[in-house]
């Protein structure tokens, strides 16, 4: 009898129990008159978006620049039943990822010149379908050497998994409303609940094997913690910042009427000086109860307050200004922006500067820790990769280093 992997062994003791899951308040004067109108600032451009190449397919917001493949000229469409790869004796059919490709080139369609299509989706057939090689290697190396008598329990523990969280995810991601509507746009793509049931077994499967193939990392020392830190100096650097308050009166909300709007603010101002002038050590929230009731601030729901803000990251150059030369705990003036009034107060603030190594060294070792799972996970990887055999519709056969630099590209995406 062969002698098994000592990973083997700690696979074992997992499978049958196994499933996934998967600083005071300064006195003020009552507000005074409306200042003259501001010029409004023009609104950035919206941002373009490519054509995903993640093995699901997520949905995107089609834009008008048309998309030009590169997938090779005379691209012929794909029946389901077609064969596009064998990968260690286990074979990919063109509707095993069709659907998702599908999907892709739906929500993209209108970036899709019309005689481009069949090449477009070849290109992103061909990416589904090395993203699946070393998943199916993996899958394979397993089927090896687990005994075959494991396999239906191991698979039946992946059964609550897949129905009370991969099918929920996937009917979300479709923009679907139910289990049936997913069934069906499944057979129409020539694939079924069953054959994606399979897939997510394999990959889900594959992903805990190989943590079980990788050593144990190397212990993270003091030293190489202390090397990370001076390489990596600038990452630990951070700008100012504060955490602060907001009430807020919209032009739009009282249609445009700037003297309404002025008054409602320096009501709202009036209101919470006279509550703050009564406790003028509180350093806490104190806009919450009247931003809930009065603010039309994008965090009124949530008592107006927002969290870590950095220097010049909001549109207003004068709110901006205030949240950085304001006292905590004190408040602003009324301040114009394009859209409305605003009254502000610091709840909390951190100068910029850098954080020193004795807090930094938890996420060094964390990131350290981290970088060595994924070099120990590559090289098994590796290792299966020069003694796969893989053939695909798109490359022929495709063995080791012929077959890593192939994967290599498809690898940096994801």
């Amino acid at each position: 009898m062969r002698s098994q992997p000592s990973h083997l062994s700690r696979w074992t003791v997992l499978v049958l129990a196994w499933s996934v899951v998967v600083s005071s308040v300064a006195a003020q004067s009552p507000f005074s008159p409306p200042p003259a109108p501001q010029s409004a600032p023009s609104s950035p451009a919206a941002p373009q978006i490519a054509i995903p190449t993640a093995t699901t397919p997520t949905a995107t917001t089609p834009s008008n620049e048309p998309i030009t493949p590169t997938a090779p000229s005379g691209a012929q469409p794909l029946e389901g039943g077609q064969i596009v790869a064998r990968i260690d004796g286990q074979i990919v059919l063109a509707s095993d990822v069709l659907w998702q490709v599908n999907q892709l080139i739906e929500a993209n369609r209108e970036r899709i010149p019309d005689d481009k299509v069949d090449e477009a989706k070849q290109m992103i057939l061909r990416q589904q379908v090395m993203g699946l090689i070393d998943t199916k290697m993996l899958y394979a190396n397993f089927r090896r050497q687990v005994p075959a008598e494991n396999i239906p329990t191991i698979e039946e523990n992946l059964q609550k998994p897949f129905e009370e969280q991969e099918v929920p995810r996937l009917v979300k991601m479709l923009n679907l409303n139910n289990r049936s509507e997913l069934d069906a746009l499944l057979s129409k793509s020539g694939t079924s609940i069953k054959d994606v049931r399979q897939q997510f077994y394999e990959r889900t499967i594959a992903g805990e094997w190989l943590r079980q193939m990788v050593p144990k990392p190397k212990e993270v020392t003091h030293e190489a913690m202390l090397e990370y830190y001076k390489e990596h100096k600038q990452d630990f650097e951070h700008s100012a910042r504060v955490k602060w308050e907001e009430v807020m009166i919209s032009f739009n909300r009282i249609g445009g009427d700037r003297t309404k709007s002025w008054q409602d603010i320096t009501g709202l101002g009036n209101e919470i000086w006279q509550r703050v002038s009564k406790q003028p050590g509180l350093r806490g929230p104190a806009f919450t109860e009247i931003a809930k009731q009065k603010s039309h601030g994008f965090t009124a729901q949530s008592g107006g307050q927002h969290e870590w803000t950095t220097m010049g990251a909001l549109r207003s150059e004068e709110i901006n200004q205030a949240l950085f030369t304001l006292e905590i705990g004190q408040l602003s003036n009324v301040i114009e922006s394009d859209r409305g009034f605003h009254i502000v107060r610091v709840l909390d603030r951190k100068e910029a500067g850098r954080t020193p190594f004795t807090k930094a060294q938890s996420s060094i070792r964390e990131i350290l820790g981290k970088n060595q799972r994924k070099d120990l996970a590559q090289a098994e990887v590796a290792k299966l990769r020069k003694k796969s055999r893989v053939w695909t519709l798109f490359d022929g056969d495709l063995s080791g280093p012929q077959l890593s630099r192939k994967l290599q590209p498809t690898q940096q995406r994801k």
